[in-house]
């Protein structure tokens, strides 16, 4: 009798688990505007949903020990499985030299304990790539948004369209592309601002007007590969930096300083911005603007561990001069 009562009370807390991911999972597919075509796919996604739910839940727990850093949480990447998630990666980069760029040599001024160049006009709100992989544009952009606003005093959101269009004989669109060979386009073509040239989030026909260009760039300066101390100076005495780092792993990020042991020093796969640096209770992070949306992260952005290279943050690392 004692096994057959344990028994039932085992199928009672299943049925009430599997209910309360049910509920969480309309939740999400009401957030994030997620259909699906048929009921053998919202199956299928129900499914992938109930494991990364319960993987995540297992690293908050460790999160709430102080075991790990940060935390995870539910988002829109949340009924894609790993594999899915990778394809989304498409930065085009590696480990090599860069051309027609020269290199960051370090500017001898101090360097700030901390810096979040939001605070000082230089970074524009927090924009979303959708489907498309084009997290390369969106890290040009916001380092050449910084530039501009350096010289002209105005920040202008530019445009990712244009480069996801027109950069075309050096990118892939929306399968990807490089950091630094774009920033040899903005040198030729310059990009117009979003407003003229709107974000779509696929690949389309090139609509450039020469006319609407709101900058170019004059070059672009790579810092040397694996040299976070060249970054810090970047960073702290001149202004955001395009970096590509490996998201592979960050796709459930919620709040803290990611690190990840899994996160590869050289197999980067996704463009980002970073913004700032600073330190919490003790650990040193940098302060990466990310292109998912608000809804990601920490209000868009996610914090990364400072020192270590971490995801390979500082081996492709570029910012243009204007």
């Amino acid at each position: 009798m004692k096994v057959f009562i344990a028994a039932c009370l085992l199928v009672a807390v299943s049925a009430t688990v599997l209910e309360e991911t049910g509920v969480k999972f309309q939740a999400f597919k009401l957030k994030h505007g997620k259909t699906y075509k048929n009921q053998v796919e919202e199956t299928a996604r129900f499914n992938i949903f109930k494991d990364n739910l319960r993987a995540i839940e297992q690293h908050n727990v460790l999160y709430e020990q102080g075991l790990v850093s940060y935390k995870k949480g539910i988002n829109r990447f949340t009924d894609m499985t790993q594999e899915e998630f990778r394809a989304f990666l498409t930065l085009s980069s590696s480990k090599k030299p860069h051309f027609n760029t020269t290199e960051h040599v370090l500017t001898g001024l101090a360097v700030p304990d901390s810096i979040d160049w939001r605070t000082k006009g230089q970074v524009t709100g927090v924009k979303d790539q959708g489907n498309c992989g084009s997290c390369w544009a969106f890290s040009v952009t916001g380092s050449t948004e910084a530039a501009y606003y350096r010289k002209a005093g105005k920040l202008v959101s530019l445009s990712e369209q244009q480069l996801v269009d027109c950069s075309t004989d050096i990118n892939a669109g929306c399968n990807g592309g490089y950091l630094d060979e774009t920033f040899t386009y903005v040198k030729s073509k310059g990009l117009e601002a979003e407003s003229t040239y709107p974000y779509k989030g696929t690949d389309g026909s090139c609509k450039y007007s020469a006319s609407k260009v709101v900058t170019k760039v004059s070059g672009h300066k790579s810092l040397k590969s694996e040299d976070e101390n060249a970054l810090l100076d970047a960073v702290g005495n001149v202004g955001p930096v395009s970096v590509a780092i490996d998201a592979t792993y960050l796709s459930s990020y919620e709040s803290g300083i990611y690190e990840d042991d899994w996160c590869s020093p050289s197999e980067l796969n996704h463009g980002v911005l970073v913004v700032g640096y600073g330190t919490s209770n003790g650990k040193k992070y940098w302060i990466v603007k990310n292109s998912w949306g608000g809804s990601f992260g920490e209000s868009g952005y996610f914090r990364l561990l400072r020192g270590k290279n971490e995801c390979g943050v500082a081996e492709d690392t570029v910012y243009p001069i204007i």
